[in-house]
Parts: C-alpha cells; structure tokens; sequence
C-alpha cells in the first residue's frame, strides 16, 4: 500500500510541475524573460504566482488524500511529491522554458522591427529603473 501512496503522490508531483509551467508561460507573458529587468509590479505579480501555486499544490494535495484515504501525512508522501515535481521540472520543464524564450523574443523583435519601420521612435526594452 505504501508504494501506490507514494507513486500517487509522485504523480500529484508530477501534476503541480505542469501548474507551475502553465503559471511560468503566464509570467513570461506579463513580466518577460529577462529577470534584471523586473519592475516593482512584475515582482508582486511573480509573488501571487507562487502563492496561487503553493495553494493549488495544497489542495490538489489534500483531495488526492481525502479520495485515496490516505488517513496519515508521512514523509514519504511529501518526498513522493517532491520527487515527482523535480523530475518533471528538471525533463519537461526544460522544454517548455526554452519554447517560452524562444516565442518571447521573437514577438519582442518583432514589434520592434515593427515599430521601427512605421517611422516611430525605436521601442525601448522593459527595462526597470532610471538609467541603463
């Protein structure tokens, strides 16, 4: 029994990795890729990501033990979570991360080039802060 408790609970692992990368493509979208350039307002943004996360993740968590019965919380089933949720961040989320920058840049350039060839002043990068 304790095995099927720690698979099932690696799969909620694996479940909260595709959660964080749907939160992740959601953050590139708001904020961009490029973590230097971050204003005050993309910070709270990234922090109510991780908190809705932590909360999914909670829930997600304690339903797969309230419908399996699992009547105790032990270890293994926290690790049996981590395990799955690193797994899939250090396999698929590579994938995806990289497909985000990828289609972040070329949009990005895009509008600039855009921008550029109706004659405007040329877009400046999200930049925080003053002077670069």
């Amino acid at each position: 029994m304790q095995i099927f408790i720690f698979i099932t609970c690696a799969c909620c692992g694996v479940i909260s990795g595709i959660v964080y990368d749907i939160l992740y493509i959601a953050r590139c979208a708001v904020c961009g890729v490029h973590k230097e350039a971050y204003t005050v307002k993309d910070r709270i943004f990234i922090i109510a990501c991780d908190v809705v996360y932590c909360l999914i993740f909670a829930v997600m968590f304690v339903f797969t033990s309230v419908m399996f019965d699992f009547y105790e919380l032990r270890l293994f089933m926290l690790a049996g979570c981590l395990l799955g949720a690193f797994l899939y961040l250090k396999s698929f989320h590579v994938f995806v991360a990289f497909s985000a920058k990828k289609v972040y840049n070329k949009v990005t350039f895009k509008r600039l080039k855009k921008v550029k060839r109706n004659g405007r002043r040329k877009a400046q990068p999200h930049l925080s802060g003053g002077d670069n």
